[in-house]
């Protein structure tokens, strides 16, 4: 980093990815920020830089940089690996330490406390979060949680029966090991606290005869906007609830309700021609319901229509390792395992992995622009995942 780039980022003030400290005063606060920073999405602290943004300089960088580097390695656990770079300026040396987001379990001080970052201050994770944290580092699968007063009769065996003969390929009713044995070796039954057998919420979600009964935000608000952008003018909108195999086909029903067909004549031959490719809107709408973040409770997944494209917004950010830079090559464990390996399995996802690629690939052969991908929001609880599909001019 040069004088320059520092003196752009000091404008920025102080945010979600840049800290500004005096000096090292504390070495439990100075351990807390950077566990904050690797917690979120990293970010930087500007060592010998005022908390108004005035550069004062540090004396003794040497110095300075080994107590960061102490500190990073037995205060936090694991330790962080920063990177420290020393910038002169016409006020003095200023030391630009970068923490790099965690990748694996996530951080804390050596007193066992857990910081994210939340605007320009570090906060105490709740229970919540640090769950959340460890989801996102696939150490705990959300979608395996006991869903309270929920049972075995809640499942709903017109739902299951074809699906254990999918992959069985014999009835239910020849099954050798008792159904609620065989729920929960499957992981759609799970024990809570008190030992009670409650459906998980995949069970709940795959095969459960209401779900919506018992996770009401487990659903998509899709709306048909006149036009090109977010309006009071609406053609068309549908909750859709259901089961997750339900949900999908309703979806992806909805955006082709609500999108033209390109009509060619040749001869005396008609070819009637999507604005999408359905393969590639149902790749999207299957990652939705199988990768976003449940434990993200009251939020569900949006999905918007307008002229020119569509937009599928799953809650929760990305999950990790992969990042939107290596999200078109990348492979990494699903968020939720139960419920991708049961869309897997009934024939919704090809291979896992090679959705994405795929969705790539078929969108430039139809179009010859690709899918986009981003996330929104800088909260881990307020972020979603946003998949953009530009869709095929057509005139009316």
């Amino acid at each position: 980093m040069d004088s320059l780039e520092l003196y752009e980022m000091i404008a920025g003030g102080e945010d979600s990815f840049t800290e500004f400290k005096r000096e090292i005063s504390e070495r439990s606060d100075f351990a807390g920020e950077m566990v904050a920073f690797a917690n979120t999405e990293g970010g930087y602290i500007l060592l010998g830089v005022d908390d108004n943004g005035s550069i004062v300089g540090v004396d003794t960088p040497q110095r300075m940089e080994e107590q960061i580097i102490n500190l990073a390695r037995q205060n936090c656990r694991p330790p962080v690996i920063p990177s420290i770079d020393r910038v002169e300026t016409k006020d003095g040396l200023v030391l630009v330490v970068h923490v790099p987001r965690r990748v694996g379990a996530p951080h804390e001080t050596n007193t066992g406390i857990c910081y994210i970052r939340v605007g320009s201050t570090k906060r105490r994770c709740t229970p919540q979060e640090r769950a959340r944290l460890l989801q996102l580092a696939g150490l705990v699968h959300y979608d395996e949680t006991p869903i309270p007063k929920t049972g075995i009769g809640d499942l709903s065996l017109d739902a299951f029966g074809p699906y254990y003969q999918r992959i069985y390929e014999a009835p239910l009713t020849e099954a050798e090991v008792p159904l609620p044995q065989m729920l929960e070796n499957m992981r759609f039954i799970v024990r809570n606290v008190e030992e009670r057998a409650c459906l998980s919420l995949a069970g709940l979600l795959l095969f459960g005869k209401s779900p919506q009964d018992y996770l009401y935000y487990a659903r998509i608000s899709a709306v048909r906007w006149r036009g090109r952008e977010v309006s009071e003018s609406i053609i068309d909108r549908q909750e859709i609830v259901g089961r997750l195999s339900e949900q999908i086909e309703r979806a992806v029903a909805f955006i082709e309700r609500n999108t033209p067909l390109a009509t060619t004549i040749e001869g005396v031959q008609q070819t009637d021609r999507p604005q999408y490719p359905r393969p590639v809107l149902r790749e999207a709408i299957v990652n939705a319901v199988a990768h976003r973040d449940y434990s993200l409770i009251g939020a569900n997944i949006l999905l918007y229509v307008f002229d020119d494209r569509v937009e599928v917004r799953s809650p929760g950010g990305l999950p990790n390792t992969v990042t939107l830079d290596n999200i078109r090559t990348h492979y990494s464990r699903a968020r939720n395992e139960t419920i991708a390996r049961v869309l897997f399995n009934l024939g919704y996802v090809n291979s896992l992995g090679s959705g994405i690629p795929r969705m790539i690939r078929l969108m430039r052969k139809h179009v010859g622009r690709e899918p986009e991908f981003d996330v929104i929001g800088q909260a881990v609880e307020g972020q979603q995942f946003l998949v953009r599909l530009w869709g095929e001019p057509i005139t009316p």
